[in-house]
């Protein structure tokens, strides 16, 4: 089994024959060196209005509408952050995800967003969670505290 370049999470390919949802409409006031994120979410309301919030705050946003979609995507580009829901409508969840992240994207920071209580498993380690409901500005201050070269504007939403 071929192993993905470290840090890159990139193979030049995509696997699954899917078709990432790259086509997000593009930031043009993105500065180059802002952090690359992705949004794993099914549910299509609540992915596009936190995807939305996260693009405001100056973070260059992919979406992904599962698990499956979410590798895709990482195999073809780097991203610094990975926030997924825990449970998607295919078989590639977000702990399935979480696993793919931290075996192919060393440093790269991930966390869950979900309504359900985390499980406990060895092999995944989030670096946060958030319990949906929760307010996008505080996810934007933990993402801006852990990348720090981010733009600094949400920190003070944070107490």
């Amino acid at each position: 089994m071929e192993k993905d370049p470290p840090r890159w999470c990139s193979s030049g390919r995509v696997s699954s024959g899917t078709t990432p949802l790259i086509n997000s409409p593009p930031n043009t006031d993105v500065p180059p060196n802002a952090v690359k994120l992705l949004y794993a979410e099914d549910e299509v309301p609540l992915r596009l209005m936190l995807a939305e919030a996260l693009r405001e705050a100056g973070f260059q946003v992919f979406e992904a509408s599962d698990g499956e979609e979410s590798i895709s995507i990482l195999k073809t580009m780097s991203v610094d952050v990975v926030v997924t829901d825990l449970r998607m409508a295919t078989l590639t969840d977000g702990l399935e995800l979480g696993r793919y992240v931290r075996a192919h994207c060393p440093g790269v920071s991930l966390v869950l967003a979900s309504a359900q209580a985390p499980p406990i498993i060895d092999d995944v380690m989030f670096d946060a969670f958030f319990v949906k409901p929760f307010a996008s500005e505080d996810l934007v201050a933990w993402i801006k505290r852990r990348h720090s070269s981010a733009p600094d504007a949400a920190d003070s939403a944070v107490p």
